[in-house]
């Protein structure tokens, strides 16, 4: 009896319980997690930044590398440098060099055959230099920045090569200031650089012949061998560029006439005679009256003077003239100066047009007999 009466009970019991279930889970809240599993998810972290890839370098410069080890550390950041995207290699150059923090090297300021750098003297001429070939506009945009405070001669040099390089069209008023700047810095003129020494070249790169008095000013400093050799340099590879213009420049400076007589008489010897506006020069500065029989003697004993410093610079290139076109100049030329030996008005120079006369038919003499000889 028992059984028959509980039996009912408990059914009802279980009834209720069914229904209490489906009605839960009828109205339990929608589960809005993605995926079958039912574990809660992990939260979505953001990607971590890109480590700084200049960071190991700085702490092998830091450490005072020698030379050998700057040099392979050095090679292998330009290769991961060159690898990364453009924008990204320029943001973390420009981030670097706004820093102002800088690292010596151990290395020399060395200039190879296309202008850019072989070796790097510090971190920063290291970035400087390679962001030349990464960016070109990314360079000049840069060197402008670095342009417009005083930092190092180093730095203007290579930021100057970038500016010219890396702009489409020549700024030529804003290099010869920004060179002149350079030169006329005391500190950086009180111990020149490598890399101020080679910043003159940007003057040649824009033809800046009217930087003229500045160079004169430094060629007179008897004081400072150096800066009257970077002045006289620059001054001379300007009379080759731009000889008419550079020469009536060097006729009006009696100052460096007195200072450096035999110098400037040299660069006459430099005058292409088949260029009437060069032989109007040339006929001015022998017959002027103050001109001095030593003098005469400087420009006779090298004329024509063909001679060329062959270096490697930031931006110019030096090209020698080939024999042939040395042959004809000569030939050419010398039927210029045997009318002038005839002319009347060259009487006071008569002897040293003679000399002259006797060189030009030694090198077309010897150019005939051997024609791939050079002067």
């Amino acid at each position: 009896m028992f059984r028959l009466k509980t039996t009912p009970v408990v059914f009802a019991l279980l009834a209720l319980s069914l229904c209490s279930l489906w009605l839960w889970k009828s109205f339990r809240p929608a589960d809005t997690s993605t995926g079958t599993s039912s574990a809660p998810q992990a939260p979505v972290r953001s990607a971590a930044p890109a480590p700084d890839m200049l960071a190991p370098a700085l702490e092998v410069f830091r450490a005072k590398p020698t030379p050998e080890a700057s040099r392979r550390e050095l090679g292998e950041l330009r290769l991961e440098l060159a690898a990364l995207p453009k924008d990204e290699a320029v943001a973390r150059t420009r981030g670097f060099l706004k820093g102002g923090e800088d690292y010596p090297t151990g290395l020399s300021f060395e200039i190879g055959k296309d202008g850019k750098l072989g070796q790097w003297p510090t971190f920063r001429s290291f970035l400087l230099d390679t962001l030349l070939a990464i960016d070109p506009a990314a360079a000049a945009a840069i060197g402008r920045e670095i342009l417009a405070t005083p930092t190092t001669a180093d730095e203007w040099a290579l930021a100057l090569r970038n500016v010219a390089r890396g702009e489409e069209q020549t700024d030529a008023a804003f290099l010869k200031a920004k060179t002149e700047e350079l030169i006329s810095n005391p500190g950086w003129q009180a111990k020149p650089s490598i890399g101020y020494l080679n910043a003159f070249d940007v003057l040649v790169h824009v033809g800046a012949t009217d930087s003229t008095p500045l160079l004169s000013g430094l060629i007179q400093r008897k004081d400072r061998k150096d800066l009257a050799h970077a002045g006289f340099l620059t001054l001379d590879r300007l009379v080759q560029r731009h000889p008419a213009e550079e020469l009536a420049l060097l006729a009006a400076d009696r100052t460096l006439q007195q200072s450096r007589p035999e110098m400037v008489a040299q660069q006459f010897a430099r005058a292409d005679l088949r260029d009437p506006a060069q032989q109007a020069v040339v006929k001015g500065w022998m017959l002027d009256p103050a001109r001095s029989a030593a003098e005469l003697r400087s420009f006779t004993s090298v004329y024509p003077n063909n001679n060329r410093f062959v270096s490697n610079n930031l931006l110019t290139r030096e090209i020698s003239n080939p024999a042939a076109e040395l042959a004809v100049h000569d030939r050419e030329v010398l039927e210029v100066i045997t009318a002038w030996a005839a002319d009347p008005a060259f009487a006071p120079v008569k002897d040293p047009l003679g000399v002259m006369i006797s060189r030009l038919n030694g090198f077309t003499g010897s150019r005939a007999a051997s024609p791939s000889s050079s002067q």
